[in-house]
C-alpha cells in the first residue's frame, strides 16, 4: 500500500511523525521522521494522495491542539492497522471527550469485563495513533499516570493542556 509521511520537528512535546495511507492515518510517533522510517516495516517509496491530504490536515490540527485551540480531530483513522480487541478498546477510548478521563478499570467495565483493566492497559500501550486516539485520558484507579508511549511527562502535559491539574504524575481530583 502506498503511504505518505509527515513530521512536526519542533513541538511543545518534541518531534512528532505521521504515516498515512489510502485508508487514513496509520501511525503517530513521538520520533523524528527519519527514525520512524528506519523502524517501520514495508517502508514504501510511493506516496499516497489520500495520505498526503490526511497528513496535511493533521499537521494543522495537531498544531492547533497543542496550542489549546482545538478539542477534537477530523483525521480519518485506518482501523485495519490494529487487532480486533485493541480496536474495541481504542474505539471506546476515542470517545472520551476532551478534558475528561476514565480509569483502566472503567474502560474494562464499559467493555463488559471488569477484570480486564490490565488487558486494556496493554491495548493502550500499543496505540499506534496517540493524541488522536487519546489514550492519555486513561489513568489508574488511584489517578496516577502510568506508562505512555511518549513518556509520562508528555501524558501529564496533554492532561494539563486539557484542563487537568497534575501533581507528581497524579491527577488532582476535586472533591
Amino acid at each position: 500500500m502506498d503511504r505518505t509521511y509527515g513530521e512536526m520537528a519542533v513541538t511543545s512535546i518534541g518531534p512528532l511523525s505521521f504515516m498515512a495511507g489510502d485508508k487514513g492515518l496509520e501511525k503517530v510517533a513521538f520520533l523524528p521522521l527519519n527514525t520512524l522510517k528506519d523502524i517501520l516495516e514495508n517502508n514504501t517509496k510511493t506516496p499516497s494522495l489520500k495520505g498526503f491530504e490526511t497528513i496535511n490536515n493533521l499537521l494543522t490540527e495537531i498544531n492547533a491542539y497543542l496550542h489549546g485551540l482545538l478539542r477534537s480531530f477530523t483525521a480519518e483513522i485506518n482501523w485495519d492497522v490494529v487487532a480486533p480487541y485493541q480496536r474495541t478498546v481504542l474505539e471506546l477510548v476515542s470517545t472520551i471527550p476532551y478534558g475528561e478521563y476514565m480509569t483502566y478499570g472503567e474502560v474494562a467495565t464499559t467493555l463488559g469485563n471488569s477484570k480486564a483493566a490490565r488487558a486494556v492497559g496493554h491495548a493502550l500501550a500499543a496505540n499506534p495513533m496517540p493524541i488522536l486516539i487519546p489514550c492519555h485520558r486513561v489513568v489508574s484507579a488511584d489517578h496516577k499516570l502510568h506508562g505512555y508511549l511518549g513518556g509520562v511527562e508528555i501524558k501529564a502535559f496533554l492532561l494539563a493542556l486539557e484542563g487537568h491539574q497534575v501533581i507528581d504524575h497524579r491527577l488532582k481530583i476535586a472533591k
